[in-house]
């Protein structure tokens, strides 16, 4: 038995895959499968025997996606959805996963999920896709997401790809989320605010894009052998020279910091020892980061471009990311000389804040803003 799983079924697995550190983009490709049950012709929950079906199983809350080729016969369960490709539509669509399954490449995923999702969740998946983080298979919110897995796609080749299906369902929905979307998102919170900076105010965004990630900026002046030091803020705008970057609960080690300090104080005799040059250690290692944090954000602004760095609590909380962004617009304006007036009049509408906050908090994590230690 062996299928072609696609939209919310290949989005699972995708992630799956990224999460073991596979790269999508050096995957074999293959032909959509035609698919036939392996004894008989009933399709039944034997055919997703665990012990050789690793995949997501078909059930009732959670149907299982399959694409087949034009023609070809479903799979009829009533826990299976099969779509069928559009006419004019090529069969070499799939990436071969093993013996049993294969999934619809990215691209083609990307489209399938302008189908249903919103304009927003479509961003957010255009910013998943392109760049070098992964959600949590089945909890892609809450979830722990893998960080530094290779891109699936680019804008490049989604921007590619859509223009070639033309009178495809989703395609106005694909075309329009790809003008928000950048490559090079390192994290979802990266993700989260480029998509809410560059998606326009009807839209419950700031209409402050088009935006670029993980840009790379030299800095200083070359050395003997020519080459400078280069910083990379994780967000630039485009209507000044400003950036930001976020420094998430992992930024500075605190809670390893803390964790030696209670240690260094709870041994005693050989262990005390080992445990003071632990501790010593990751002072060091946090001073080390503070004191580079503070270098890059001088370098930047010495060579003409100010980075705001931004922290979990300017984002979680009512109004919060608000007033930050109101902070970005007055330095533009006061040491730029930009009109922003534009965008202060997004941040003053009052039910476009409400929808702007909805947004934000539909796509953070539940926990809140502070880790215990």
């Amino acid at each position: 038995m062996s299928i072609t799983l696609s939209h919310s079924s290949a989005l699972t697995v995708v992630r799956m895959l990224r999460a073991e550190g596979l790269n999508l983009r050096e995957m074999d490709s293959t032909t959509l499968t035609r698919p036939s049950t392996w004894v008989g012709k009933r399709w039944t929950m034997r055919e997703f025997d665990p012990s050789i079906w690793r995949w997501p199983q078909p059930a009732k809350e959670s149907h299982l996606h399959v694409l087949v080729p034009k023609g070809s016969p479903y799979v009829r369960m009533a826990t299976v959805e099969t779509h069928v490709l559009w006419r004019g539509g090529t069969s070499s669509e799939a990436l071969w996963v093993d013996e049993h399954a294969s999934i619809v490449r990215p691209e083609l995923l990307y489209l399938e999920m302008a189908e249903t999702l919103p304009l927003p969740a479509l961003v957010m998946l255009g910013y998943e896709l392109c760049g070098s983080f992964s959600r949590d298979p089945l909890n892609p919110i809450d979830g722990e997401a893998k960080i530094g897995v290779p891109r699936a796609t680019s804008v490049e080749e989604l921007s590619s790809y859509v223009s070639e299906r033309a009178g495809v369902r989703g395609i106005a929905m694909a075309r329009k989320a790809l003008e928000y979307i950048c490559n090079d998102a390192l994290s979802p919170m990266e993700a989260l605010l480029g998509m809410v900076y560059s998606l326009p105010p009807e839209e419950s965004g700031y209409g402050m894009g088009p935006l670029t990630l993980n840009e790379r900026v030299r800095v200083g002046d070359p050395d003997d052998t020519g080459h400078s030091r280069s910083r990379y803020p994780d967000i630039s705008f485009s209507f000044a020279p400003l950036g930001l970057n976020y420094d998430g609960e992992d930024h500075l080690d605190l809670v390893g910091l803390v964790q030696a300090a209670r240690k260094e104080t709870s041994v005693e005799g050989e262990e005390r020892a080992a445990a003071e040059a632990a501790l010593n250690e990751k002072i060091d290692a946090v001073r080390s980061k503070v004191v580079d944090d503070n270098a890059r954000n001088r370098q930047l602004a010495a060579s003409g471009r100010i980075v705001f760095p931004i922290v979990k609590e300017d984002v979680y909380g009512w109004n919060c990311l608000d007033e930050f962004t109101r902070q970005v617009l007055r330095c533009a304006q006061s040491v730029f000389g930009i009109d922003v007036s534009r965008f202060e009049q997004t941040l003053d509408d009052t039910e476009r804040k409400r929808d702007r906050y909805a947004l934000i908090t539909s796509f953070m994590p539940s926990r809140g803003p502070l880790r215990s230690i």
